[in-house]
């Protein structure tokens, strides 16, 4: 048992901080015991193989238990067994999944999240051709378990599978329009056209993501915990369900539509399983319509809600970065310097003084490193020309990141192309979209800007700028640290001696806020400043106990660093060059 400071999930997860005295090394061991890692692309595969597996099993099942039906036996009687059991299984396989994969299950979900910048597109036909995989598996052990009973039922009807009227028996596994019970012809086809169908497909779908979205984000300050979030997305298919399900009995998702499918042409439903009814149509209707949907609910999402959001003053809640990341609480942490104990006064006056200027990382602190590794990429791969591969170089970006290297000397290195050139021609594709703006930042500059000077460290041109006069934040700025103006770029310490002379501040009076060991604490910390290491970005998804211990403090979201910089204050001034000594030990 220690004193360190426990994180309070009551009031969003900001840290009760409460002076502490902990040795580093138990510390360091408990932040990175509760950071949690993100998805590799081999977890995510098998994720989301995994939880559309059981999905399915569990999902399809349930509709399949209606077999059961006869004279004198009542095993499931209406759409409310049907809805429940949705529901449930869509949670289950969530918190089963989710740790590997983020639990997307859905294609039209993946591709909403690709196209908002939240999800790297390299991940996308992985993702799909999984899930594809996963309804496919989860459809084959529902059928080895009821399949008997399925037949059965066909039997008792005089239908048999593949010939007309077997829609009935089919949709048990995937879905139609309209749902068959209402009739697979004529009258039902004019109640029910083809296109009540495709839109209420797509407004379904649309309130899914919606709600997903609206979970994830960090400013939705009504939400409940973490571990509640699963049921929710669930309950929200089965109210889609109840009202959806006689239009096209509620896809929602091409591949819970595909996988299925082609269970049932190995069955022998011919035709009626490919294309199926209505020429096919209804086949569009399944598996693109949930597409359009996410991509509606998307747009209502970011460019209404998320963007209005962005405007009120209110207190950030941690950002959930991964909508799987609703199935765990995510570790929130901060680690002020009285855990490290009491810290040497600076060779000099010895003060410590309050804190005067924040300088800011602007990739992986203000913006996310997805821009700048897009960059990266497209401006190594035309150098290295024949001798580039995108497998090698995410292998190797994986690497450095991890180790915190050098990104740029290592691509070079790897592809023999010259590092100078990397650095220009990355600069000139690099661009910051709105998307992705973190969205705690806004209001997080708006407050600090009240106490502190604030400042950007940032390698890139003027066109950075842009972004932030976009975004309303380049008022806030009190000093634009470019390499252009200052001479030198990160991680030469000569980029953060101009940022301090234009703010007219000593280093231990500043406080520098990054997310990389090498090219932002270690430097900083070099100069008698202050560090605040941002785990997310291109920090590492599992960083050591010896890297976490590099830092003055560690935080996993922005909106934790005005605590973190007001307990600054009370302690002694930092040791020049101390973080960068410990980097190299």
């Amino acid at each position: 048992m220690t004193n360190r400071p426990l994180p309070n999930y009551s009031n969003g997860g900001e840290s009760v901080t409460e002076t502490a005295h902990v040795p580093v090394a138990e510390t360091a061991e408990q932040i990175a015991a509760e950071t949690p890692g993100e998805p590799t692309l081999r977890s995510g595969v098998i994720g989301e193989v995994v939880g559309c597996t059981v999905l399915g099993f569990l999902g399809l099942s349930v509709g399949l238990a209606g077999g059961f039906n006869r004279e004198g036996v009542v095993w499931t009687s209406d759409i409310w067994p049907v809805m429940f059991g949705w529901a449930f299984a869509i949670a289950l396989a969530i918190f089963i999944a989710a740790p590997l994969s983020g639990a997307h299950f859905n294609p039209a979900v993946t591709i909403a999240l690709a196209t908002s910048g939240r999800f790297p597109w390299r991940k996308v036909p992985a993702y799909i051709l999984s899930d594809l995989v996963g309804w496919f598996f989860g459809a084959a052990l529902a059928v080895l378990m009821l399949g008997g009973t399925l037949r059965a039922a066909a039997d008792r009807a005089g239908v048999k599978f593949g010939a007309p009227g077997s829609e009935t028996i089919a949709s048990a596994l995937t879905t139609y329009v309209p749902a068959p019970g209402f009739g697979t012809g004529g009258a039902a086809y004019r109640e029910f056209p083809i296109w009540r169908g495709f839109v209420g497909e797509i407004l379904g779908t649309a309130v899914l993501v919606l709600v997903v979205l609206a979970l994830s984000e960090s400013r939705h300050v009504t939400a409940p915990a973490e571990w509640f979030f699963p049921l929710i997305v669930g309950t929200t298919v089965g109210m889609v369900i109840l009202i959806e399900a006689p239009l096209s009995q509620a896809s929602l998702n091409p591949t819970r539509d595909l996988g299925p499918r082609i269970m049932l042409l190995l069955m022998g439903f011919g035709k009626v399983a490919f294309p199926g009814p209505r020429g096919g149509l209804a086949l569009l209707v399944t598996t693109i319509g949930p597409i359009i949907g996410a991509l509606l609910g998307l747009l209502i999402h970011d460019g209404v809600i998320r963007r209005t959001l962005a405007t009120l003053q209110v207190r950030p809640l941690p950002r959930i970065e991964n909508p799987g990341d609703m199935a765990r609480e995510p570790a929130v942490l901060t680690r002020l310097p009285a855990d490290l104990g009491p810290l040497p006064a600076v060779a000099g006056d010895g003060r410590g003084g309050p804190i005067k200027l924040v300088t800011f990382d602007m990739g992986g602190s203000l913006y996310d490193d997805d821009g700048w590794a897009q960059a990266l990429k497209q401006a190594v791969g035309e150098l290295a020309g024949d001798r580039f591969d995108e497998q090698a170089f995410w292998d190797e970006y994986n690497q450095q990141r991890e180790s915190q290297g050098d990104l740029r000397t290592a691509m070079a290195n790897r592809f023999g192309v010259d590092r100078a050139q990397i650095h220009d021609l990355a600069g000139r594709y690099l661009s910051y979209g709105r998307n992705h703006l973190y969205p705690e930042v806004a209001p997080t500059l708006r407050a600090l800007a009240g106490r502190y000077k604030l400042a950007v460290i940032a390698n890139q041109d003027e066109r950075v700028l842009e972004a932030l006069r976009r975004d309303g934040l380049f008022e806030l700025f009190d000093v634009l640290a470019l390499a252009k103006a200052a001479g030198a770029m990160k991680p030469d310490p000569r980029i953060w001696r101009y940022a301090l002379a234009q703010a007219g501040v000593a280093p231990h009076q500043a406080v520098h806020i990054g997310n990389r060991l090498d090219a932002d604490v270690r430097p900083a910390k070099q100069l008698g400043m202050r560090t605040i290491w941002l785990l997310r970005g291109e920090a590492p998804s599992s960083p050591t106990i010896q890297q976490l211990s590099e830092a003055d403090a560690v935080i996993t979201n922005l909106a934790q660093a005005p605590a973190v910089i007001a307990g600054f204050a009370s302690q002694g001034a930092p040791t020049v060059g101390a973080g960068a000594a410990a980097g190299r030990s």
